[in-house]
């Protein structure tokens, strides 16, 4: 199953480039102009042939040179201003002068004269040249020719049968580069004409095989949990002994079913390790620590787990299965069975699509900036009426065709970091990006963000926490946050941090980036305290602006922003610690960015669920 794993991976990448191969070539030929790449704009309008019977003299067949008995046909026709037997045989057509009989001779002068007859440009006739071997434009005609170069934008060549004084094609450097694509599209490297040759077959068969073999993973991929519904199957996997537990503690034995990843396996036996996604990979925050010898790195840990963090045994749980004699520290999340409880006390809609929520917990709870909390999403039907969206925003939500109710049918637990900072007030504040549905689908918002923005004030709610290791360093470095969208929280929490609670005095940056004006969290709080802390640089980007003429700000990406205005002129890069937050993309952007410009990985923290 591993040798198919990676024939199908590494054959798939292959197909990939292949098809991407066929959907550049074939766009950019249905860009070009088909008149031009034809020749046809270039080429001059038939012009009436004067009627025979204009012409006197003309001799009979038998006086021709040539056996009419051998001739698979003879056609009598104008030529020129002159009539002309033009006699098929042995496979090539012969001109004889119908008036003298005598052969003609294609020569120079009257190739010149056909072509330059046949071309309506607007270049200069630039010369001629004789081809006894054929051309590569015209491969599909033996035989000597004539080529009449012309000095137009598209550097148009005509081409004259040395034969019989036909115009065989008008060619250009569009058509040049058209018949060069179509070469790739077709996968004809060496006949350039076939549809039909052995390596698009070949590139067939392989995508037959990717397919038969895509099928048998997809079979595979299915564990025995998710037929676990089935009668005889809930409780026929098999146990392994696996050490478990945090890190302050001695493991226990804990037996795992060896059918399941280790994070389905573990909160079925009550140990709930932090996850948004459910165990589907895409959250990345199941992190266990493996002691001894940690399991192959899959795609997936590597997608959220730094090179740092891999080598030390950090992986994903939901991405392994337990093996007899692994030893796993988990977070000490995994082992609080008691929910803790509160109070919404307020709620504010920020921006179109992200509000505020703030708790007042039941007794004192204490964590550090950067930490998050997970809390219960129950059973609940959630109304869109309860989300008490502002006048202001309505536009935006009208135009997502929200369902008027929508429902969570299992309990499920959702991680939001802290946007306050540490005893600073008696409530806790969290930024919530409600997740509306794909445009075009039938699915239903996002259960945990609709929940936590329907909250009104003086509803109770459970959570969990605090955990998580996004957390600010001791150290006298220079702070840089760089962040986006509800990635706003865990680094508003360390800013507050820094100059209230610590009165900081070091450099302090924090550039946030934001599509457009309206999408600008905090933005007079932070303006404030760059007026009161002359160590703190607030700065935003906006990357779609669109036609706002108010907005003096920077414009673009943020990680680009940032490049340009702090890092390219910065004295010591290495004197800096990064911590970043935001969306995907701008992630892994932004630490390829700093990678580029040799930031030690240990330097760079970053989250990327801070809503």
């Amino acid at each position: 199953m591993i040798f198919l794993r990676k024939l199908h991976k590494w054959l798939g990448l292959v197909i990939g480039l292949q098809v991407l191969v066929w959907v550049v070539t074939g766009a950019t030929i249905s860009l070009l102009d088909a008149q031009t790449v034809g020749g046809r704009l270039t080429r001059a309008a038939p012009v009436a042939k004067p009627m025979l019977t204009r012409y006197t003299g003309i001799v009979p067949l038998s006086q021709l040179p040539v056996s009419i008995t051998a001739a698979t046909g003879v056609h009598l026709s104008s030529f020129f201003d002159r009539p002309v037997y033009r006699v098929d045989e042995n496979g090539g057509r012969t001109l004889f002068d119908a008036q003298s009989g005598q052969k003609l001779i294609i020569d120079r002068a009257l190739a010149e004269q056909i072509g330059r007859s046949s071309y309506a440009g607007e270049g200069a006739y630039a010369g001629m040249s004789r081809l006894d071997g054929g051309s590569e434009e015209l491969r599909a005609v033996p035989g000597a020719l004539w080529r009449l170069d012309f000095t137009d934008e598209v550097a148009t060549r005509v081409y004259v049968s040395a034969q019989d004084g036909r115009v065989l094609a008008h060619r250009n450097d569009r058509w040049a580069l058209v018949d060069f694509l179509l070469m790739l599209h077709f996968m004809d490297y060496f006949g350039t004409d076939s549809f039909n040759n052995p390596q698009i077959i070949v590139v067939a068969f392989a995508t037959l095989w990717i397919a038969i073999s895509g099928l048998l993973l997809v079979f595979y991929s299915f564990s025995r949990n998710d037929f676990r519904w089935l009668p005889g199957i809930a409780n026929s996997g098999k146990s392994v002994n696996m050490r478990v537990g945090v890190a302050s503690d001695i493991k226990e034995q804990v037996a795992l079913d060896r059918a399941l990843s280790v994070y389905a396996s573990l909160g079925r036996k009550g140990i709930n390790l932090p996850s948004n996604c459910e165990g589907s990979g895409s959250c990345g925050l199941c992190k266990v620590l493996y002691e001894d010898s940690a399991p192959d790195a899959t795609a997936v840990d590597k997608q959220w787990i730094s090179a740092t963090g891999l080598a030390l045994g950090e992986r994903l749980a939901c991405q392994h299965k337990p093996a007899s004699g692994d030893s796993i520290v988990v977070p000490d999340i995994a082992y609080q069975y008691d929910l803790r409880w509160g109070v919404c006390v307020s709620r504010r809609w920020l921006t179109p699509l992200l509000k505020e929520i703030r708790i007042r917990p039941d007794e004192r709870v204490d964590f550090q900036p950067g930490e998050y909390f997970q809390f219960r999403v129950p059973i609940c039907s959630i109304d869109r009426e309860q989300l008490d969206v502002p006048a202001q925003f309505r536009p935006l939500w009208d135009s997502m065709s929200l369902p008027e109710q929508w429902h969570s049918v299992r309990e499920q637990f959702r991680a939001y970091s802290v946007a306050s900072a540490p005893g600073q007030e008696e409530n806790l504040a969290f930024t919530v990006r409600f997740s509306p549905p794909p445009v075009d689908t039938d699915h239903a918002p996002g259960i945990g963000s609709g929940y936590l923005c329907s909250l009104r004030p003086g509803d109770r709610l459970a959570f969990r926490g605090p955990t998580g290791d996004f957390q600010l360093h001791e150290s006298d470095r220079e702070k840089i946050l760089i962040g986006g969208g509800a990635g706003m929280a865990p680094l508003r929490s360390m800013a507050l941090h820094l100059l209230q609670n610590k009165a900081w005095k070091g450099r302090l940056r924090f550039w946030y980036g934001a599509r457009n004006q309206r999408e600008i969290l905090y933005r007079e709080m932070f303006e404030s305290l760059a007026e009161q802390h002359s160590n703190f640089e607030w700065g935003v980007a906006l990357s779609d602006p669109a036609d706002d003429q108010s907005w003096q700000g920077e414009r673009g990406f943020i990680h680009q922003v940032v490049l340009d205005r702090v890092l390219s002129g910065h004295a010591n890069l290495f004197d800096c610690e990064f911590y970043l937050c935001g969306p995907p993309l701008m992630l892994a952007a932004t630490c390829q960015m700093l990678g580029e410009l040799g930031v030690p990985e240990d330097l760079i923290r970053f989250d990327d669920f801070g809503s």
